[in-house]
């Protein structure tokens, strides 16, 4: 009886590593892809809005283009993702995207991601 628990429980183990190896393969998540899209939204406005902190008509049209311009990522979805350098990937992704309260889905796109200390990180 105790010989035939063990086999069970090497059984699982077998099944169970296969899983467990591919959730360690390196390459970034949905989530992650999300997170550094978010990443790279903010340094963008970031950037917007530090162009646009002067007056005038210039600094006006920074921030009017900014504010019609802005999207919220709602979603990405892996659809593939190839190593690309150390630590980095070129992923192949869906995303949804909402502006105005409409959200839409953006045609499929290749982002290279790299693994940085604070993440991942969106490169164009």
């Amino acid at each position: 009886m105790e010989i035939r628990g063990r086999q069970m429980k090497r059984a699982a183990l077998a099944a169970a590593l296969p899983l467990a190896l591919a959730a360690c393969s390196g390459a970034p998540s949905d989530g992650d892809i999300k997170a550094a899209l978010l990443a790279d939204q903010k340094r963008s406005e970031a950037q917007a809005e530090a162009l646009a902190a002067g007056s005038g008509p210039a600094a006006d049209m920074v921030r009017q283009l900014s504010a019609q311009s802005r999207v919220e990522v709602v979603s990405a979805h892996k659809l593939g993702c190839k190593e690309d350098g150390e630590k980095a990937y070129r992923c192949d992704v869906e995303v949804e995207v909402s502006r105005g309260g409409k959200t839409v889905k953006a045609p499929p796109a290749s982002i290279r991601l790299v693994k940085g200390s604070d993440g991942w990180m969106a490169q164009r």
